[in-house]
């Protein structure tokens, strides 16, 4: 099947990763892949490494004229993108159409309309809702309008969690177009074995429990929550493999607590090097999580085999079931953090059964790319089919 991919992304964070692994995937499967999309940004902050994290909000607030600029002109792309989804169509006779979407994006409904093309919107997040929760919405109901009409136009439209999927619908997206196909792993990460004991003998943390993190370093991964466990186990160390604008504060609070020589931030790493390290953790550690995202960094626990713990969500009660393949606390329980953390330092024999069944469910659940990258096709495929059978193929 010939695709053309579009999306409006330029950064190399989490949704890269995303990207990369959807793309390869169909390429894997022998489909042809045309990308329509903008230059990308050059912001590696060293030679060789990837910033490595979740799909997570960006804070996008500023001055009001600012916002309002910005969106005018997120607006004003789409003449131009239009016209780059037309011409590449005419350039590659594409199939179908699959498009990640973008707060004030209407070009690929247009274009597949134009075109005759089954379209195929990919959602990670309510765009219209984070945006103005983090205060950078100049014309939100303007957003909000948009964002449900352009989704509408789609044949389907994949959310990555059911909790997405049913914001969705909440806010106007038919419920027949909705499905959910949750983010992946590449076959690179699932290959072997990966060697953390490696990576603890390096950092020389043979002898610690070793607590971890992977992601870009925000406020709402609420990392401070591990600080008082730390406080109180002084063979344990808590590793960040990451960078973000979280790191000062989190410094300060490491400092105020009495653990800032236990708090050891790796900052980025390269991709391929992810999972050794979160091999090298004894117990994984997200904090928190926004309630509808599929993070990244859950699939690279899982997939390293770690004991988990993660606060009770209903986007992760998804995969991750209390008691059997992770750890789930009461985040409005001040204490339930401390309370199974503790449990997990307690016992390595609970940690490995914990974490045998973490990587379990990515078989059980088919979290990888190319069983993704599988279903799109089909969706495409019954949709031509459906169009075939209608007298309305091209």
């Amino acid at each position: 099947m010939r695709i053309l991919y579009h999306h409006r992304t330029r950064s190399r964070d989490g949704q890269r990763v995303h990207i990369d692994g959807l793309v390869g995937a169909f390429r894997r499967a022998g489909h042809e892949i045309e990308i329509v999309a903008p230059t990308l940004r050059v912001e590696s902050p060293r030679p060789g490494a990837q910033r490595h994290g979740s799909v997570e909000p960006r804070d996008e607030s500023g001055p009001p004229r600012a916002s309002a600029l910005r969106e005018a002109a997120e607006l004003a792309y789409n003449l131009v993108e239009s016209a780059r989804l037309r011409a590449a169509a005419r350039r590659f006779q594409p199939d179908a159409l699959y498009s990640r979407h973008a707060l004030f994006t209407t070009s690929p409904g247009s274009a597949a309309a134009a075109l005759a093309l089954p379209l195929v919107i990919e959602v990670n997040a309510p765009l219209a809702l984070e945006r103005a929760r983090h205060g950078g919405l100049s014309f939100e109901a303007l957003a909000r309008r948009l964002e449900t009409r352009a989704l509408n136009r789609a044949d389907r439209v994949v959310a990555v969690t059911k909790a997405l999927a049913d914001r969705l619908a909440e806010q106007g997206v038919a419920r027949e177009k909705l499905e959910v196909h949750w983010n992946g792993l590449e076959p690179e990460a699932l290959a072997r074995r990966p060697d953390g004991a490696a990576v603890r003998r390096r950092l020389g943390v043979d002898q610690n429990l070793v607590l971890g993190f992977v992601g870009f370093v925000r406020d709402w991964n609420r990392l401070e929550r591990a600080f008082p466990f730390l406080a109180k186990e002084p063979r344990a160390v808590l590793l960040l493999v990451g960078e973000g604008p979280d790191r000062p504060r989190l410094e300060r609070e490491a400092s105020r607590a009495g653990v800032a020589d236990r708090v050891r931030f790796l900052g980025t790493v390269a991709r391929s090097e992810v999972i050794d390290h979160v091999a090298a953790f004894d117990v994984a550690l997200l904090p928190e999580t926004p309630e509808y995202a599929s993070p990244l960094k859950l699939l690279d626990y899982l997939a390293a085999g770690r004991a988990l713990l993660a606060p009770d969500r209903r986007n992760l009660r998804e995969v991750i079931s209390d008691g059997e393949n992770g750890l789930l606390f009461d985040p409005e329980r001040p204490s339930a953090f401390d309370e199974k953390l503790a449990a997990l330092a307690a016992s390595s024999e609970r940690r490995e059964r914990l974490g045998a069944a973490a990587r379990a469910t990515i078989d059980r659940l088919g979290l990888t790319w190319d069983r993704n990258a599988a279903r799109v096709v089909a969706l495409f495929a019954a949709e031509i089919e459906r169009r075939r059978a209608a007298g309305g193929v091209r």
